[in-house]
This record gives C-alpha cells, structure tokens and sequence, in this order.
C-alpha cells in the first residue's frame, strides 16, 4: 500500500510539471491571419528551399491551384500576376559573357530557356572536310572533327539550312582552305584557326569526273555552286568571315609534314551536333538568402567569417569595443554549409534559396552576342507556344 501511495504522488507532480511547462490556449485565442495570406511558416516553405546541414528540403514546388484553398489562397497560376511579377535585371555584360537575374519565373521556364540555348539556336559550323594532302600524325577524321569545334563568327540568320538534296550555294555554305607545310630542317610548326582562309567564291577544289570529263574552255565544276561571290553581299562586304578565335590550336606539323584541305560550313543546331551550339556554358542558380537568426558578437563572429571560404559575412563595429557580424555578400555564397556544418551554428544562421529568383549566365562561342543569343531563345520559345496553341485549338 505505501508502494501505490508513493507511486501516485509521483503521477501527480509529473502531471503538475507538464500543465505548467504546456500552457493550454483556446483556439478562439489564437491571432487571425489576414485573409488571402499563409501562415509565416508556411509561406517560408513555399517561396524557400531550406539548405540544412546535411540535405536541402522544400526542393519541390507546389503547383496545385487549390494547395492552400482551405486558407482562402488561390495557388493558380494568373497570367497578369505573372506579367506582373517577372522582370529581368542585367547584372553583367561583356563581349562573351552575361549575367542576369530572372525573378517571378518557374523552374521549368528557365530550364526551358536553357535548353533552347545548348540546343536549338543556330549556328555555322564546319560540316564537310575536304583533304587533299594529310602528312602529319593526326587522323583525318581527328583533324575534321577539331576544325568543326572552331567557332565561326557569322551570324548564322543570314544563312539558310542546307537538307540533303540542296546543292552548297552561297546562301547555305561557307567555305575556307586551309594550306601549311613544315619544310624539312625548320622547327616544329603549329597550326593555328587564323591559317582558315574564306574563301567568297566557294570551292576550288575541281570534281573528281571533271578532269577527264571537261574541255578546256568550259569552266570545271567544283564542290559548290556559287551565283555570286560572298564579299559582293553587304552583310560581308565590310565583314569577312572567319574564325572567332585566331589561336586555336589545330595541329603541329613536323619537317616535312603538309596539310591542305577545304573545310565547308553549314547551319546547323546544338541537338544534332555539341559543334553547332552557340553557348559554351548556359547554367542558372537559385539566389541564395543568408539569415543571421540572432546577433552574433565578438569572438562568435569572428569565427563565423573563417568559416566562409568565399567570404560571404563580414565584421561591423558597433561601438564599445563590440563587434557585430553581418552577412555582406550572399549573392556568391555557395551553399557549401560550413558555417552551419559544425553541431549548433544551424540555430545561429539559417541557408534558403529562393525558388522563383534565378541568376543565369551564358557564355557564348562568339558566334552572336550573348544578349542576342538569349533574346533568340526567347522568339523561339514564344514559337513553340504558338504552335501549341494552334494544334489545341
């Protein structure tokens, strides 16, 4: 009997330390939200991906429309809300490179942007390789696989696809020649793109039936059929075709060793071809959002900014001989989470990104400028909605 009687005054104070450690509160107590508007926590989760110590979450969108119906939010997608919201920011631009922000965009659209860079923009590419003398140790299948990675500068608008059954002309081919040799007792020579010589009168090299064949007064037949010579056009007139670059690297000849060969480019696109892509690179990035959740001083803020490897928090005076750490740069943090990798430091500082805001950079070959390019990507896009539309209706 002493034994239960013990027992139950032991129940009744572990009962006693819940009730005053839980306060009940009724649910008519709680605060009202506004109407039309999520929960702080829940709102976080949907516009934040979460980059914890070990893993990411929050990683998938929420695209049902009535997801949060039952708070009075509509989650559909309205295109004046989109019109709205969307805007592009030129961050950086230079000749071969730019760097922009798109906010209020879906995943899908800039993955969709992205893949109508890599592989369906246009560009001239060398296609044919005509070898009339290779001496030297590399293959001619190498050697006509590494002119047709050389990118070509020419806007490729001014050309025409070229199928099967259509003859090279000047309006679907451009042709160059190439002619190095390394005599006997010299150094090594190198090769270079710059040795690539247009040629505005298409092909000179005569068909292989034509030697026998034609007479000396009819003009021999050659691999194109040119009406007209290139540089007579305006768009080249005061514009010669050629390599982008001047330095690549071709081949390196030994004494002795010759390559002459006529090289023919074609429009072509990414998804046949990596040679007829005119990025090399187009990537994006969720913007990064660093949250310092409480102030952090003195020596703790000191070893917060060794932690960062790219240099994202910096240290402010506050006065009095304190220090304050903030965080200076988050556009260049990496997520790399060593400032929260150490057991405690995610209660001090909170990684999310933010899943509409996007930093997207292209690097073009040279072909077009990259603001071009992305502009390009955009007619395409909006063509390939109007088709959907007109197969739906």
């Amino acid at each position: 009997m002493g034994t239960a009687t013990e027992s139950e005054s032991m129940d009744s104070e572990s009962t006693s330390t819940q009730e005053e450690t839980f306060t009940k509160v009724s649910v008519w107590d709680l605060p009202d939200l506004p109407k039309g508007k999520l929960p702080p926590h829940i709102e976080l989760q949907r516009t934040r991906v979460l980059c914890g110590s070990l893993a990411p979450t929050n990683t998938e969108n929420v695209n049902y429309s009535g997801a949060y119906a039952a708070m009075g939010v509509d989650n559909s997608v309205r295109f004046e809300q989109f019109r709205n919201n969307f805007k592009v920011e030129i961050v950086r631009l230079e000749e071969d490179e730019l760097e922009f922000d798109m906010i209020g965009i879906d995943p899908s659209l800039a993955n969709a942007f992205r893949r109508i860079l890599i592989a369906e923009l246009p560009t001239m590419a060398i296609e044919k390789v005509l070898i009339a003398n290779n001496t030297s140790i590399i293959q001619d299948e190498v050697l006509a696989h590494r002119l047709g990675l050389i990118p070509i500068e020419v806007d490729p608008r001014l050309f025409e696809y070229m199928s099967e059954n259509d003859v090279p002309n000047e309006k679907n081919t451009i042709v160059f020649k190439l002619h190095a040799r390394c005599t006997k007792g010299s150094d090594r020579l190198r090769v270079l793109s710059s040795e690539l010589k247009w040629l505005p009168n298409g092909s000179e090299l005569i068909l292989g039936t034509e030697h026998s064949a034609s007479s000396s007064s009819a003009k021999p037949k050659t691999y194109t059929s040119f009406s007209c010579s290139q540089d007579t056009l305006p768009e080249f007139s005061n514009d010669p075709i050629a390599p982008k670059d001047a330095d690549i690297i071709v081949a390196k000849l030994g004494p002795g060793q010759e390559i002459e060969l006529e090289a023919h480019a074609v429009k072509g696109m990414g998804k046949t071809h990596a040679k007829w892509s005119p990025v090399a690179t187009a990537w994006y990035r969720m913007l990064p959002e660093v949250v310092l959740l409480r102030d952090i001083e003195d020596d703790e803020a000191e070893a917060l900014v060794k932690k960062c490897p790219v240099k994202v928090f910096d240290i402010e005076d506050i006065g009095k001989g304190k220090k304050r750490a903030t965080v200076a740069r988050p556009r260049i943090c990496t997520l790399c989470r060593e400032c929260i990798r150490e057991e405690g430091w995610d209660k001090n500082v909170a990684l999310r990104r933010v899943n509409d805001h996007f930093i997207f950079t292209i690097e073009s070959t040279g072909a077009l400028p990259p603001e071009v390019l992305f502009t390009e990507a955009v007619k395409i896009l909006e063509e390939k909605c109007e088709r959907v539309i007109t197969e739906l209706s």
